[in-house]
């Protein structure tokens, strides 16, 4: 019998899905999902992500104050964090370092960031972290600062390949979506191939990061924005690509997978 799927990283909470959730949770238990972690980014979609997981076991509860979210963090989010961690969040995430965004602050980056380290670190949580173009200032924190025993998540990791054998060594798993794959970005296989199979878990980053057309057997409808989204069930497309990519039989990958996201988040 086939291994169930498993979820690194999505945004189920995100108002966005849940006006489709009717048409989801069919299609999730088609795909045959076990567990999924699902995210909040700031106070604003805590309480939200709290009560999803309250009512749905099988959704693992991520609160985090996202790099993108920093600059207007309420002054008394930390605390507004440690109450949401002591009402039932599992997961630190989605946290992290970004500076794509216009108007970053690295420096209020890394100390939210750190802090949020240091509470997964204290209590051995499993951390989600976000990081893009910005992999020096993580590579500075992760050298120097406590670590969570268990490790820590990278998730939709965008990385040098060159820095996977350290990461490995300090602790990292990495996660990968099929939205990776999309044209112009040509290192992903690499990078996806390149991680030890105890070290690989896969996401979807749902309503983010859209597959490519052959990579999505389920759609949605456009926000109500007009963007984009991506539906948490291509989450099996995403593991028929990377078996495919490390000519690894989808069987043993979803076995692989399962025991690595059990051992991680659930240990």
């Amino acid at each position: 019998m086939a291994a169930p799927l498993y979820d690194a990283h999505n945004h189920m909470a995100d108002p966005a899905l849940r006006a489709h959730r009717a048409a989801i949770d069919p299609r999730l238990r088609e795909i045959d999902l076990k567990y999924a972690v699902v995210n909040g980014t700031s106070p604003t979609d805590w309480p939200a992500v709290l009560e999803l997981a309250k009512s749905e076991p099988h959704m693992i509860p991520a609160i985090g104050m996202h790099p993108w979210e920093v600059n207007d963090a309420p002054t008394d989010w930390q605390g507004q964090f440690l109450d949401a961690l002591d009402s039932g969040a599992r997961v630190i995430g989605e946290v992290g370092l970004d500076q794509s965004s216009e108007g970053y602050d690295l420096e209020r980056q890394q100390a939210a960031f750190r802090w949020q380290l240091a509470q997964a670190t204290q209590r051995n949580l499993p951390v989600s972290i976000h990081c893009l173009k910005a992999i020096g200032p993580l590579m500075e924190t992760l050298r120097r600062e406590p670590l969570p025993k268990r490790g820590f998540h990278l998730h939709a990791y965008n990385g040098p390949v060159e820095l996977i054998p350290e990461l490995v060594e300090l602790g990292a798993y990495f996660s990968f979506n099929a939205g990776q794959l999309r044209t112009g970005k040509p290192k992903a296989p690499e990078r996806i191939c390149a991680v030890p199979a105890e070290r690989l878990l896969i996401e979807t980053d749902a309503p983010a990061m859209l597959p490519p057309k052959g990579l999505r057997s389920f759609d949605l409808p456009p926000s109500e924005t007009g963007q984009a989204m991506t539906h948490p069930a291509t989450l099996i497309d995403g593991y028929t690509a990377i078996a495919h990519l490390r000519a690894t039989p989808i069987e043993s990958l979803r076995q692989q997978v399962a025991s690595n996201f059990e051992s991680y988040f659930l240990s």
